[in-house]
């Protein structure tokens, strides 16, 4: 993550219910949507283990933080992102997003669904 210069973006599995979240990439290398079940419309549909900001942004702009009142669940992530960059911005990283190097801890009872439920968010 040492060379995000905004915004890096990568995968995580085990989010939503699905094996792994993800940006979606064009060939080009540029992020144009979000493999996601919950609300994939919204402006950064990214769990917050699956970006790194850099600093020196977070410095340049002090009105972005992360809010937590009077924002919708699930819109934290956008609330600070959408602050700081636009889809465009984002560094994608992990081999263009197709390698998963970030994981969120879950229980050997929720691995079951998550086979029935990543149909439901494809490319």
């Amino acid at each position: 993550m040492r060379s995000t210069r905004k915004v890096s973006v990568w995968p995580v599995a085990f989010v939503g219910g699905l094996r792994y979240e993800s940006p979606k990439v064009n060939a080009a290398g540029k992020v144009y949507g979000w493999k996601t079940v919950f609300d994939p419309h919204r402006p950064f549909a990214i769990d917050m283990a699956g970006f790194a900001v850099n600093l020196r942004l977070i410095l340049f702009k002090p009105q972005a933080y992360f809010k937590l009142r009077g924002v919708k669940g699930g819109y934290q992530e956008s609330s600070l992102l959408r602050e700081l960059v636009t889809l465009n911005d984002l560094e994608p990283k992990a081999a263009n997003c197709t390698k998963t190097i970030a994981f969120q801890k879950i229980e050997d009872s929720e691995l079951t669904p998550l086979n029935s439920l990543e149909s439901l968010a494809l490319y």
